[in-house]
């Protein structure tokens, strides 16, 4: 392919095009399709949701690698693999990666993707046992390259400290947690599996001084302190302490989030004018983001509701209601009964 077709197709794929991809690339004949095309027309139908050609894109050319077939093989196996995982087919996943396998593949990659389907398909036991091989071919690899691979290994203990708690090694599955807490990991996930495991293991005193230390140790992390600020909100019930975590966060980060959590926080102390004013700054933020707004406008039709300000109550709640579309199918009916409460409690006023 010359270059104008490339520039065409990467063109395509920058402006998230992928139907005009596989146009492009199902004009060519049969006989012009290399690996690389295999590889882009493959994405392609992943990213259109599409797994069924995805997976009849890389299977079809099985054997047909003009050079290095094997190697071939193997990438293309690999490959659908990998994107039966993307789709959370871990049954179909597994199966085409332990082909990958057969055929000679046996690298961290490989055995972290085995480890991931059997722990998805809980298969507890076998997932562990791959895991803990790909850390130890990430081990031996670092000796002999001196090359890091930090954010494999996040993974990889992240993974195992997962499948340790939920068969109930609440211990073992804290060691790992740590482990990945200490390669750099910092997001939501990290420190709700921790608290939960520090709770269940030492009890939830023990687990909420841990968080409140190391939230002295990391005054100046903006998400741990929304860790924090989320146990004192969710588990401690002591809203003062939870708005002031807030704020310090929003300070920090300038992170709309912090400041619909802190609005909750007000709320829930009964300030509602002053929770009004926090959680109107959030939805401004929202909407410069192109952020759905459903989160600020719920919890504003309660504080108007608080403040027996039936007007603005109704026109929030008509608010919430047009964000329904935004709103997860398997938390709809939820959402929505929410609301008609709400709206009961309007009626009331």
């Amino acid at each position: 392919m010359d270059q104008k077709f490339w520039d065409k197709i990467d063109s395509f794929g920058q402006n998230g095009e992928y139907d005009k991809i596989v146009k492009e690339i199902k004009k060519l004949p049969a006989d012009k399709m290399d690996m690389e095309l295999i590889n882009v027309l493959g994405r392609a139908y992943m990213y259109l949701g599409d797994l069924g050609n995805a997976l009849d894109t890389y299977l079809s050319f099985i054997g047909k690698a003009e050079e290095d077939t094997l190697n071939a093989d193997i990438w293309l196996y690999s490959e659908a693999g990998w994107t039966c995982n993307e789709f959370e087919d871990f049954e179909q996943g597994l199966k085409y990666l332990l082909e990958a396998e057969k055929l000679g593949r046996d690298d961290e990659w490989i055995n972290t993707e085995i480890g991931q389907c059997l722990g998805r398909l809980e298969r507890y036991e076998e997932a562990i046992k791959r895991l803990e091989k790909s850390l130890k071919l990430i081990e031996a690899d670092e000796a002999e390259n001196g090359d890091e691979k930090v954010n494999e290994k996040i993974f990889i203990v992240s993974e195992l400290g997962y499948l340790h708690a939920v068969q109930g090694k609440n211990e073992e599955a804290l060691k790992y947690f740590y482990t990945a807490k200490d390669l750099g990991r910092n997001d939501g996930w990290i420190y709700l599996h921790l608290y939960h495991n520090l709770k269940t293991t030492k009890g939830e005193e023990e687990a909420l001084k841990y968080f409140e230390e190391q939230a002295k140790i990391e005054d100046k992390n903006p998400v741990l302190l929304e860790a924090l600020g989320n146990i004192y909100m969710l588990e401690a019930a002591n809203y003062e302490k939870a708005e002031k975590t807030f704020q310090k966060a929003f300070a920090l980060s300038g992170d709309g989030q912090q400041l619909f959590n802190r609005g909750r926080a007000l709320a829930a102390l009964k300030k509602y004018k002053e929770a009004i004013e926090v959680l109107l700054q959030s939805r401004r933020i929202s909407e410069q983001e192109g952020d759905v707004t459903d989160g600020e406008d719920v919890e504003l039709v309660r504080c108007y509701i608080g403040l027996k300000d039936k007007k603005n109550a109704e026109k929030y709640l008509e608010l919430a209601r047009e964000g329904a579309d935004n709103v997860a199918d398997e938390f709809i009916d939820e959402y929505e009964e929410e609301l008609d409460q709400l709206e009961d409690m309007i009626d009331e006023l």
